[in-house]
């Protein structure tokens, strides 16, 4: 009886880990780095700041250029930032940004997650609890179906902070 239990036992912990790993080989990642080469900044130029050496590609170290940007938040619209998903995972997903660890300070920055082709996540970020980290949109329910875009803008109105503009990460 014992030595079919641990048979039995083993085969359960088998199909479970063919199951698991299956899933692990299928799962797509896109990271949208590159400074700007997947998001659209608007607003006035003089508003955008730019550094260098900082932000999730100087980071890693995987890829180009190693820059982030940052605004001043207030209490009007002037400078924000789409992410596209494009050609990213589809079905259902989860969503992650990149905090750098300077020029991202604000305690509310303001994003929306557009998903399901109509709907929309209004979500805001204490920029200054990370530091060089991912941060999940919404751990407590972190799966999004055919994520759309992602914004960011500088209109908290929560005082005149900096509001960090980096990278994005989908993944299914």
């Amino acid at each position: 009886m014992k030595k079919l239990s641990k048979m039995l036992f083993g085969l359960l912990v088998g199909v479970f880990m063919m199951t698991t790993g299956a899933q692990a080989a299928h799962a797509a990642v896109t990271i949208y780095a590159n400074d700007g080469g997947y998001y659209t900044a608007y607003g006035p130029g003089q508003y955008w700041y730019q550094v260098n050496n900082e932000g999730y590609c100087y980071d890693s170290g995987s890829c180009s250029p190693t820059t982030m940007k940052y605004t001043y938040s207030g209490c009007s619209l002037s400078n924000y930032a789409k992410w596209n998903n494009g050609a990213g995972p589809n079905g259902w997903a989860t969503h992650d940004t990149y905090i750098p660890g300077t020029n991202a300070v604000n305690t509310a920055a303001p994003y929306l997650l557009s998903y399901n082709t109509a709907s929309q996540y209004h979500f805001s970020i204490n920029q200054n609890s990370y530091y060089d980290a991912w941060v999940r949109t919404d751990p407590s329910d972190p799966w999004w179906y055919n994520i759309g875009n992602v914004w960011l803008d500088d209109n908290p109105c929560n005082g005149t902070s900096k509001i960090g503009f980096d990278e994005m990460k989908i993944a299914d």
